[in-house]
């Protein structure tokens, strides 16, 4: 009867939003979600120009666990190849349960011009399948763009899904969310990055976020964040030893309770 229960929520909830659409990894995510304008592997899911930083190929692999559910849970991959100065980037998730999943896949073209300014371009494929119902297939892309004003102070944007594409069946209801999106972040210290965001999804309110991430030594990183639009709030830190990087999240949620997520990343 749980199981049932859950799975209608699940479905209700997918007529609205699908969940898959972004996951931007534990050290975003611990800082509020605010990537618009911060350098990370998983900014392939947000602003894809956020891979413009990364020096050598790089493999990421994510784990979400929804406590509500037993079964519930969320798995991703991502994998960036930087060569001069461009960027070719790839990520893969899935969202769901047995009765119910979402999946979702993308590639990325970034590049940078100059030391100052990066673009960045992602196409996606979507899935939904609910046995029983059906399945429902969809494709959308993403754009973005980030400036380094100077050292210390980097502007960012970013568009998913700018020509509102839809999923190719009305078997199953649901959207490819559009969502808008520009933030700055401040390098307040060599120790001290603040991150802060204003996104909107054309079917929802405004949402604000804010950020933090501070290096208390070169091996061990502590972050937290918010939005209000919902009210979440963040924790997690990250652990970077010589090429092996791991990081680890709790998202509170007002609707889906707490939500741990831990990621592994490995530069070659």
């Amino acid at each position: 009867m749980n199981r049932i229960f859950n799975l209608c929520l699940l479905v209700l909830l997918s007529s609205n939003y699908v969940f898959s659409q972004n996951n931007l990894g534990p050290r975003l995510s611990a800082m509020g979600m605010n990537g618009a304008a911060v350098k990370d592997l998983w900014s392939l899911e947000g602003n894809p120009c956020g891979i413009t930083d990364i020096k050598s190929s790089s493999l990421a692999i994510n784990y979400s666990k929804f406590l509500f559910d037993s079964e519930l849970s969320k798995q991703a991959v991502a994998f960036v190849i930087p060569f001069k100065n461009n960027y070719v980037g790839a990520s893969f998730q899935r969202y769901g349960i047995s009765e119910y999943n979402e999946i979702k896949g993308g590639i990325a073209l970034a590049k940078r011009f100059g030391d100052k300014l990066s673009i960045a371009l992602k196409g996606n494929y979507h899935q939904i399948k609910i046995n029983n119902y059906g399945a429902t297939t969809g494709f959308s892309i993403d754009v973005g763009a980030m400036y380094d004003y100077n050292e210390v102070l980097t502007f960012g944007a970013s568009i998913n899904n700018p020509s509102k594409q839809k999923f190719s069946t009305k078997a199953v209801e649901a959207i490819i969310p559009t969502t808008v999106q520009i933030g700055a972040a401040y390098k307040a210290s060599s120790k001290i990055l603040i991150a802060t965001s204003i996104s909107k999804d054309l079917d929802k309110p405004i949402d604000v976020g804010l950020g933090l991430e501070y290096k208390v030594v070169e091996l061990i990183s502590l972050r937290a964040g918010l939005t209000a639009k919902p009210f979440k709030q963040y924790v997690g830190f990250g652990l970077n030893y010589k090429k092996l990087m791991m990081d680890i999240v709790v998202e509170s949620d007002p609707y889906l309770g707490y939500t741990p997520q831990i990621a592994l990343a490995y530069a070659f």
